[in-house]
């Protein structure tokens, strides 16, 4: 059920973002004094659609230790560090989200645009790696267990996981925004999928074959 609640929350977060925060973010050359107008006199609508976007964030990290307690006994270290990852991950990510609620709608366009270079090197930057990271060290755990559809999708989604924090630092504001929605669309996909593949038993690979000493 978690990754099916992942999903779920992702793909509410996507309409959330799609309907009330593109136009306050800096995505596609939106003008930074509309942007800034727009969160000022929709507040109600900014602060639900990020609170919606930190949701799916918990539940990402949620999902992260279904694979890591999944596969503990494949990648013991792998699973462990990646939680680390992805706990630290959504720390930086909630404290942008904050960032984007508590203090973007404050007066001034200087003090906006401040306040959205900040939340974008924690939630667009930084969090994405993190996430990123953990997600190809989970995948790297599982690869017994994944089928090679699964594997290839989640290397897609971590991929663009890390685009986003690359044109994030490169301020290379369209490539961002697409490779925002090709992760939204292919993390979607992916914990889907592995929501249907938690469904099946768990696949018990056969012992070693024992050899006894003779001499005993």
């Amino acid at each position: 059920m978690g990754a099916f609640a992942s999903a779920i929350s992702g793909l509410a977060g996507a309409i959330a973002v799609k309907v009330w925060l593109v136009p306050g973010l800096p995505l596609g050359g939106n003008d930074v004094l509309k942007r800034a107008s727009y969160v000022v006199r929709h507040h109600k609508c900014w602060t639900w659609g990020w609170l919606l976007a930190a949701l799916g964030a918990i539940l990402v990290v949620n999902l992260y230790r279904l694979l890591a307690e999944r596969w503990i006994l494949e990648g013991g270290s792998a699973c462990r560090f990646a939680l680390c990852l992805g706990t630290a991950g959504l720390a930086i990510d909630l404290a942008g989200i904050a960032i984007w609620i508590v203090v973007a709608p404050g007066p001034g366009e200087g003090g906006f645009e401040i306040a959205e270079h900040i939340a974008s090197a924690l939630s667009l930057f930084a969090a994405k790696i993190l996430y990123a990271a953990a997600g190809l060290m989970l995948t790297w755990a599982g690869r017994r267990e994944l089928p090679g559809l699964l594997s290839g999708l989640a290397l897609i989604v971590w991929l663009c996981g890390f685009a986003v924090a690359s044109f994030t630092l490169c301020a290379c504001d369209r490539p961002q925004f697409y490779s925002l929605a090709l992760l939204a669309l292919t993390y979607i996909a992916w914990a889907t999928l592995i929501g249907f593949h938690f469904r099946k038993p768990v696949r018990e690979w056969p012992p070693r074959s024992y050899h006894p000493d003779p001499r005993d």
